[in-house]
């Protein structure tokens, strides 16, 4: 997990560890990577961490949930993302009570979501 607040992983029931680093998005996956053993890895988080990871072109799939609520302004997930729809295949799938799923698949990739 990216954050500026490091401490010690942590190690869920069944196995899952979550590591804290404050470092790159590229040095944080490669860690990840290297830990997983060959298994998938998976990003989670807000709006910053996604777009940090888009940004530095580190994504092959990714699964959006939007859900409609009205806070305020809020922080925007798309912006500077120009040309996200030339490196990904995106599929908008409606879901229950309005919520909406944006799944993504780099173009060329040869994983499935």
């Amino acid at each position: 997990m990216l954050t500026t607040h490091v401490r010690q992983p942590l190690t869920m029931e069944g196995g899952t560890t979550f590591h804290f680093r404050d470092t790159t998005p590229a040095e944080a996956l490669r860690e990840a990577f290297e830990l997983a053993d060959g298994q998938d890895v998976r990003l989670g988080g807000g709006v910053s961490t996604v777009r940090e990871f888009l940004d530095a072109d580190l994504v092959d799939e990714f699964h959006i949930v939007v859900v409609p609520i009205v806070l305020g302004r809020g922080q925007r997930l798309w912006d500077a993302q120009e040309g996200l729809e030339s490196r990904f295949d995106i599929r908008v799938v409606p879901g229950d009570d309005g919520v909406t799923h944006l799944i993504g698949t780099r173009r060329g990739s040869s994983s499935a979501l």
